[in-house]
């Protein structure tokens, strides 16, 4: 008997402390809101990547014609520095961008809502805002903070991911020519960059249709 009682006791403890970190959870997800995180990526890459970078190709280009003194018809030679501009300007403007549209598009939250649950809720958790797992209603508001989080984390990400092909395009007007050394290494590196950016999207995605399907719980 005093084996089981002790048994039991352990057990509440664990519920116990189980119900805490959910609690301080459940606290910290208050107010945790995404207010317009996907219009706000979109009009980025809609509105001002095409347009900028283009303008920044074009720029970079005559610079390095009037650098290097060549005539401005041949611009198209120095390509590369343009890509290397707009490379660099994918940075600075995704990092603008992202204090000026993207942080007042989420309420975010002082601290990280997961950060005092154990590894295992965690991946619940995870599993649930990918769709892998049913969702837990009791600690639904905790869930949906911890999805607005990630989709803020995410967005930040896809901001700056343009620098990326940029540069390995720039790397590939050097190197990237069969029968120079390591030209491969570049190849692949571009078709890397590109497959993360896939799956960036679509873990970018994820949260989001989780926050629409709950709306209403």
């Amino acid at each position: 008997m005093l084996g089981k009682k002790e048994t039991m006791s352990g057990i509440d403890d664990l519920l116990a402390e189980s119900e805490d970190r959910w609690a301080k959870a459940m606290k910290r997800s208050q107010g945790v809101e995404d207010i317009g995180l996907g219009p706000a990526l979109k009009i980025y890459y809609t509105r001002y990547v095409p347009v900028v970078l283009a303008v920044l190709i074009v720029v970079g280009s005559l610079v390095g014609t009037l650098v290097f003194g060549s005539a401005l018809s041949d611009w198209l030679t120095y390509v590369p520095a343009g890509m290397a501009l707009a490379a660099f300007g994918a940075i600075v403007g995704g990092l603008i961008y992202n204090a000026k549209r993207m942080v007042p598009a989420v309420h975010f939250g002082r601290l990280d809502v997961m950060f005092l649950l154990k590894n295992e809720e965690q991946k619940h958790v995870r599993h649930q805002v990918a769709g892998k797992a049913a969702v837990d209603h009791e600690h639904l508001r905790v869930i949906r903070a911890a999805a607005v989080q990630q989709r803020k984390g995410l967005a930040t990400q896809l901001l700056i991911i343009p620098f990326y092909p940029l540069f390995f395009i720039f790397q590939a007007t050097g190197i990237a020519v069969p029968g120079e050394p390591f030209w491969w290494i570049t190849v692949v590196g571009a078709a890397g960059v590109m497959l993360a950016v896939v799956f960036l999207v679509r873990d970018f995605q994820r949260p989001g249709r989780f926050l629409a399907k709950t709306s209403g719980g």
